[in-house]
């Protein structure tokens, strides 16, 4: 089942996400291309520090820690509309890709695991 949550939750959120990048962030926001640029800087930051999934894992086990991270993800997404300014989508940014980061980190591995 938490393979098919994965499956199914992961590139759900993150094209809902990126729909709204492309349509929210304009109109709403009004970002313009430096703004948009800063976003997606800030997006990357947390794939840079995923090798800290290791030291979390020393804590949780795999399976716990990826259902933390659909939530981390899923939360990130969900709460985006209501953050209509600039830091507000930037934090909720910041957690969406915590999230994502997290579960590619684990993904091939769960997935390994239950084969």
């Amino acid at each position: 089942m938490l393979l098919l949550a994965m499956a199914f939750v992961m590139p759900l959120a993150f094209s809902v996400w990126n729909a709204l990048l492309n349509n929210f962030v304009i109109d709403k926001v009004q970002f313009s291309g430096a703004e948009i640029s800063i976003l997606q800087s800030i997006r990357e930051v947390p794939g840079f520090l995923s090798f800290t999934a290791i030291f979390i894992m020393l804590i949780l086990k795999e399976q716990i820690f990826v259902l933390i991270s659909l939530a981390l993800m899923s939360i990130g997404v969900a709460i985006i509309g209501w953050f209509p300014f600039e830091i507000g989508l930037y934090c909720t940014t910041v957690l969406m890709s915590i999230g994502f980061h997290y579960i590619e980190t684990v993904n091939q591995s769960l997935s390994l695991q239950w084969r």
